[in-house]
């Protein structure tokens, strides 16, 4: 997403309108740490729709670039378990462990891993209102592009 605004400005103008972490309504709630921005939905829903990004000056103002999706709590514990599937490999090799069904189960759970952060990647219509959100809080010449 890009807009005319800079990065100071923009910042200032998303803490303005997110609400408050403990606030029992839904809507974006969040944080920005930097240049980092993480926003959510939900106080009760943990695993439901969210956004993160990094947000940099451009010469035209400010772009917030990042993943907005429906889990993206599970992708992260996804991609972390997946990439211990060949470091426990690793070990077990190293431990002098040479069955080959082993093996075989750890390749075959390591594409599993990979099949479902593809699928899961491709559901970013449920984060939709966090991006709008942060369209209307940098000013309505904003635009977003997915990719």
């Amino acid at each position: 997403m890009k807009t005319s605004l800079d990065l100071v400005e923009s910042k200032r103008r998303i803490r303005e309108c997110k609400l408050v972490w403990y606030s029992p309504d839904n809507g974006p709630r969040g944080f920005i740490l930097g240049r980092f921005i993480c926003l959510w939905n939900s106080l009760f829903q943990s695993n439901g729709p969210m956004l993160i990004g990094w947000m940099r000056q451009d010469h035209a103002g400010c772009s917030i670039s990042g993943r907005a999706g429906s889990d993206l709590n599970g992708i992260l514990y996804l991609t972390l378990c997946g990439l211990m599937m060949p470091i426990l490999a690793f070990l077990a090799f190293q431990d002098g462990i040479r069955d080959m069904s082993f093996f075989v189960v750890i390749i075959l759970t390591v594409l599993a891993f990979g099949l479902l952060l593809l699928l899961a990647s491709n559901d970013r219509r449920e984060a939709v209102p966090l991006v709008d959100f942060l369209e209307l809080a940098t000013g309505g010449g904003a635009r977003h592009e997915y990719s």
